[in-house]
């Protein structure tokens, strides 16, 4: 998500961005080292600045992200509170939030009080989303990261279709349907099958 704000930031809002974790004199620091913030993990006010030592100041682990309506982050993941891990301790620069909402990056997601944008969007763009946690981690191969499947089949010029697999909820309720995801090939066949 980061790279993604920087480049919008640079070819469609004209400014000079960075994020200063590459350029700590960038004239934009749309990304930037966040000094204050609520982790809810610890539910206190953790604060930094550049100079601080850098040893154990990152946001690590699950975080609360709230999904707005009419998003396509919403339409992948199907519910509006997720909670997604993290390994950065770069944020996106909420001084930069109005130029670039107006010129069409939508904000699809944030940290229950609004404070930390976790997932982007561009307006008129069929499937471009961007997430400040690492879906990654928690997917695994039969659980697959919500938001990689309608990217897959919008760039075969599909619809985007309703997640027939990706989390634990979803497979019970397939089960229930009738619905077998298995693999019926036989080469995924123990020997003697």
């Amino acid at each position: 998500m980061q790279c993604a704000v920087i480049e919008f930031a640079r070819n469609v809002c004209g400014l000079s961005a960075n994020s200063t974790e590459f350029d700590l004199n960038t004239k934009d620091p749309v990304i930037y080292l966040m000094e204050r913030w609520y982790d809810y993990k610890k539910e206190s006010v953790e604060v930094r600045s550049e100079s601080s030592h850098k040893g154990g100041t990152m946001r690590l682990g699950a975080y609360p992200c709230v999904l707005k309506e009419g998003t396509n982050a919403l339409k992948a993941y199907r519910k509006k509170e997720l909670s997604e891990r993290h390994r950065h301790r770069y944020e996106f620069n909420n001084a930069y939030r109005g130029i670039l909402t107006r010129h069409g990056l939508k904000i699809s997601g944030l940290s229950p009080d609004g404070e930390l944008v976790e997932m982007i969007e561009i307006e008129d763009h069929p499937w471009f989303v961007g997430c400040q946690f690492h879906p990654e981690f928690k997917s695994r191969p039969t659980d697959r990261i919500p938001c990689s499947g309608p990217y897959r089949s919008i760039s075969k010029g599909k619809e985007i279709p309703v997640p027939l697999s990706g989390n634990r909820e979803r497979r019970e309720e397939q089960r229930h349907l009738g619905i077998d995801r298995g693999n019926n090939d036989s080469r995924y066949k123990g020997s003697g099958e």
